[in-house]
């Protein structure tokens, strides 16, 4: 299956953009990213009050460890 040369690159800048920011999220917490997933949750829309299902990423991390080397 084919993209279109337009949205291929957008979705290009945009990886590049995400990239971006995961690597400043592990330099400044000191961790490695373990997972990124999309999933549905529940929250009250703004507009209307009323629960409706959102979309929201989910970023799981692991500390890295600390390297100690004997003198």
């Amino acid at each position: 299956m084919s993209t279109h040369p337009v949205s291929q690159r957008k979705v290009e800048e945009a990886e590049r953009k995400v990239s971006a920011v995961l690597e400043e999220l592990e330099e400044s917490l000191q961790a490695d990213v373990k997972k990124i997933a999309l999933e549905d949750v529940v929250d009250t829309d703004p507009a209307s009050g009323h629960p409706a299902v959102h979309q929201a990423v989910d970023i799981t991390v692991a500390p890295r460890a600390r390297r100690r080397w004997l003198k």
